[in-house]
């Protein structure tokens, strides 16, 4: 055999090795299922809205209810042979009285009254996760829209995200990332590089204030829940922007997740500096997609939760989510110790049936309705019970 045809055969062979590696190497799919779950979700959304207001849901009415619009949005704008909804002009009407009833009840300066289901109110605001989602909805199906609506949504979200711009962006925290990545979004749609910078500087700080732990702290430690907003806003705004400088945080908070997370995929509230114990199990966001890690933890969430996916969630990973392979996670027994400062902070065990969480966080107790001190130590549990 010639030594050309050898180096023939042996790159033949490398390639097939690579190949194989490739075929072998475990990927995360999950646009075909989001567009599933979307789809059949779709008309229990439609069963709440109200023709005549223009409005979503059921008792007393708050702005967060138009969010729905969001989900229609996406299965408006997302094809699949299996989606009846894909640009269907009855749907459009929908969106846009949905985005017409927060414009007749928003005021001068792009706020909603802060209603809560149960009646009470407090006070103004221009509502971070409203805002968001009727942007992105703006994005989603404008091109769609009759001139007039699309005029009459955009004069309101130029005037929401103006006030947001000068207003809404003083420190990091849970609502102004939110708000950030909103105001990327919106910097787009109307070509406001102004709005594009001064959303990427803030989410650039917000990166910048992570712990060396995957966290963002909002007093003293972590506060667990309100750390899937900041991956969240950080997600959609590396989707719309492509700015690789947000990839390391994303990466650091879903190792942080994956550690404090029950064998049952409830979020462990032993060192959450705010958020009691919630049974509810985490399904993560978007933002958990663009890494290995992080779409190890979509996986094994997803197979906790069962499907179908939120609405809300299925609409994000159809519009920004990415696809790719997933990291191996330790299997079995395995302890877990977050660092800060070269101290253990907090600690997590799993051992057979068992997990335990330790607490090292202390916190000195402020007048302020929204901080706590901390009181929890310790968490045990086994067989889908949490004993302390």
């Amino acid at each position: 055999m010639g030594t050309a045809l050898r180096s023939i055969l042996v790159l033949i062979i490398l390639l097939s090795s690579l190949a194989v590696c490739s075929a072998i190497a475990e990927q995360l799919k999950f646009k075909d299922q989001a567009l599933e779950d979307l789809v059949k979700q779709v008309p229990g959304i439609l069963e709440t809205f109200d023709a005549k207001t223009g409005r979503f849901g059921s008792g007393v009415w708050i702005c967060q209810d138009q969010e729905q619009m969001y989900p229609l949005a996406a299965a408006y704008a997302i094809p699949g042979k299996n989606n009846p909804y894909y640009k269907d002009p009855k749907l459009l009407q929908i969106i846009i009285q949905a985005g017409d009833a927060l414009i007749d009840d928003m005021n001068a300066e792009g706020q909603w009254v802060f209603r809560k289901k149960d009646g009470s109110t407090w006070g103004l605001i221009r509502m971070p996760w409203t805002y968001s989602r009727w942007i992105r909805t703006f994005q989603a199906v404008g091109q769609h829209m009759p001139a007039e609506a699309w005029q009459r949504w955009a004069k309101a979200l130029r005037l929401g995200y103006g006030k947001i711009a000068q207003h809404d962006l003083r420190h990091v925290h849970n609502i102004p990332a939110h708000h950030a990545m909103g105001l990327y979004a919106a910097g787009q749609a109307f070509d406001q590089p102004s709005w594009r910078q001064q959303a990427a500087e803030f989410l650039m700080r917000v990166a910048g204030q992570q712990t060396e732990a995957g966290y963002w702290s909002e007093n003293a430690g972590p506060v667990v829940l309100y750390n899937f907003v900041y991956v969240d806003a950080l997600g959609v705004y590396y989707a719309l922007s492509g700015d690789r400088r947000v990839l390391p945080a994303l990466e650091k908070a879903a190792r942080f997740h994956l550690a404090f997370t029950y064998p049952d995929g409830r979020n462990v509230e032993t060192i959450d500096q705010r958020n009691p114990y919630n049974p509810s199990i985490a399904v993560g966001n978007v933002g958990f997609t663009y890494t290995p890690i992080g779409r190890a933890y979509l996986k094994l969430q997803w197979s906790r939760h069962g499907r179908p996916l939120p609405a809300d969630l299925c609409a994000s990973l159809l519009l920004y989510g990415q696809e790719g392979p997933i990291a191996e996670l330790p299997a079995g027994q395995h302890t877990f110790e977050l660092r800060e400062n070269g101290l253990v902070r907090a600690a997590t065990v799993q051992q057979g049936p068992w997990f335990f969480c330790l607490s090292a966080y202390t916190a000195p107790v402020l007048q302020n309705r929204w901080i706590q001190d901390r009181q929890n130590l310790v968490s045990i549990y086994t067989r889908r019970s949490v004993l302390f």
